[in-house]
């Protein structure tokens, strides 16, 4: 009996001690896992070019160090993802009326400025009022939009903006960030702009800046940030004057990070790709450079001439040979990585052959001497383009690969000013080719419909296809996803017409300490645009 009360004991105390030790390991395990994940602290050091003027929404838009700051410091009604796609953020939620013409936008509960005061509806109406004053210079891109609006608050957590026309593409532009009312209120535009504000700003985004000189920013992270406390607790800039000081900065180990907006050398290039210490981030910044064909000259009014000439040209080795492949090949009239791209134009693969069955077809025969007639004429026409670098060295890569195919195609390079005053207005040109910049929604309205023909910065091909024309009209007032389906459909159209031929979107490198953790990355038409998710962002250490 004895010897039973033994063997259960002891089995009892080898059971217990299993476990302890089981859950010994299975605790030492999950603080172990613990440990690589996001934890708060740490500083993280950032280089840009340039240097900050006023870090004030309002006065941001030509200068890349007071956009990167104020993304950081403010906060709009609603954010761009890595997709260029908005979503809430001052904002919870907004709906539309069905007839597109009124939004409503819920504020979050409980927002605070960053000097504790409570941040309402008042202040989103304060600060688009700012934007109808005439004193405003180089406007915010949402100034335009909300001239005719009107704009109210019923209550201190909703506004309420009544359009005079649809457009869907509103909230992509509300990103502007909103200013204090009870620090700002009462003053002009020309009286802010004076004001110390722009140099020790307050607003609602998720870093504070706690102090600003010529050559760094220092910030701190937002304990009241509406998303959540950032991860990371200081962040620092550092300006400097060019890219190469930078690059020397990033190399000596003074900064973790650093924005490349210009083309930096492939032997520099390459040495930062092959450190195992950073992580090298090309994105697309969303200029894209076309040749547009006027299709009111009778040579661009036959659809095949345009697909042949795109067949003839191979747009990738193109860019190799003129940027070094620091771009990317646009397969659309939108731009690369946004959300309503499709890589249409993928179908035209380089194809010489095709190219003249087109030609042939359309009656430009080749002649002996290398050049392609039709009735005893010679295929000729001019592209015209600025004495811009890159405008007029893809002019000559574009009328090279089109001369092997039997044309003769000279350039006309002309000054900005004299093309915009002489030319594009009246629209006296053959090919035309011009880098345009991006906009924050990829509404193709302004430069394909019918109706902004007249405007002498859209439209420049003179495109008029009623099938085009419906879907983009619908695109002003449908909804996402429905809008996706629609520019889908506008951009199979634009394949078959090929009004333009894109050749190729401009892109950044984005290069980080392989320490920083949790970013992501994507479209960047505005600097601060890489970081709409800062608040996620922590350190590896």
């Amino acid at each position: 009996m004895q010897k039973r009360r033994s063997s259960r004991s002891l089995f009892v105390f080898v059971l217990i001690a299993g476990i302890a030790v089981i859950t010994g390991f299975w605790y030492f395990a999950s603080a172990a896992g613990n440990d690589s994940g996001p934890e708060f602290g740490g500083e993280y050091v950032e280089g840009l070019t340039g240097a900050p003027s006023r870090v004030n929404p309002l006065f941001a838009t030509q200068n890349d160090a007071d956009q990167t700051l104020t993304a950081l410091v403010f906060a709009g009604l609603t954010r761009l993802d890595d997709r260029g796609a908005p979503y809430p953020d001052l904002a919870s939620t907004w709906s539309v009326s069905p007839d597109g013409l009124t939004y409503v936008f819920a504020l979050r509960p409980g927002l605070l400025w960053q000097d504790g005061t409570p941040l309402t509806a008042v202040d989103v109406v304060f600060t688009y009022d700012l934007l109808r004053d005439r004193g405003l210079r180089a406007a915010p891109p949402l100034a335009p939009h909300l001239r005719d609006a009107g704009v109210t608050a019923p209550d201190p957590l909703t506004i309420l903006i009544q359009l005079s026309e649809p457009y869907a593409p509103l909230p992509a532009y509300l990103t502007l960030g909103i200013l204090p009312s009870h620090l700002l209120g009462g003053q002009t535009v020309a009286q802010i702009a004076d004001s110390f504000f722009n140099q020790q700003p307050v607003g609602s985004g998720p870093y504070r800046l706690e102090s600003l000189t010529p050559g760094e920013a220092t910030l701190a992270a937002n304990p009241t940030y509406h998303f959540q406390k950032p991860f990371i607790e200081n962040l620092r800039l550092r300006f400097y004057r060019d890219d190469g000081e930078m690059l020397s900065a990033l190399q000596a180990g003074d900064i973790q990070g650093a924005l490349f907006r210009s083309v930096i050398g492939e032997r520099e290039l390459l040495t930062l790709e092959r450190d195992d210490d950073l992580r090298v981030t090309t994105l697309v910044t969303g200029s894209v450079s076309s040749v547009y064909f006027n299709l009111e000259t009778p040579l661009f009014q036959d659809r095949r001439i345009r697909q042949a000439l795109l067949y003839g040209l191979d747009r990738q080795t193109m860019l190799g040979d003129l940027v070094e492949g620091r771009a990317a090949v646009a397969q659309s009239p939108i731009v690369p990585g946004s959300w309503a791209y499709e890589p249409v134009l993928e179908q035209y693969d380089p194809d010489a052959r095709q190219a003249g069955l087109l030609l042939d077809d359309a009656g430009w025969r080749l002649g002996g001497d290398g050049v392609r007639r039709k009735d005893g004429q010679p295929l000729t026409f001019a592209i015209t383009t600025t004495p811009d670098p890159g405008n007029f060295a893809a002019a000559q890569a574009v009328a090279a690969a089109w001369n092997e195919l039997g044309a003769q195609v000279h350039i006309v390079s002309i000054g900005t000013t004299t093309l915009v005053r002489d030319l594009l207005d009246s629209r006296q040109y053959e090919a035309l080719l011009l880098t345009q910049a991006p906009a924050a929604d990829p509404d193709p309205f302004a430069q394909w419909h019918s109706a902004s023909s007249d405007d002498s910065h859209a439209n420049l091909s003179g495109l008029a296809d009623r099938r085009m024309d419906a879907l983009l009209d619908e695109g002003r007032i449908a909804s996402y996803p429905r809008r996706k389906e629609l520019y889908e459909s506008f951009q199979e159209l634009f394949a078959q017409e090929v009004p333009a031929i894109p050749l190729y979107a401009s892109t950044a490198y984005y290069v980080q300490s392989s320490t920083v953790e949790g970013v992501r990355v994507g479209l960047l038409i505005h600097p601060g645009d890489r970081f709409w998710q800062v608040q996620e962002w922590f350190l590896e250490e």
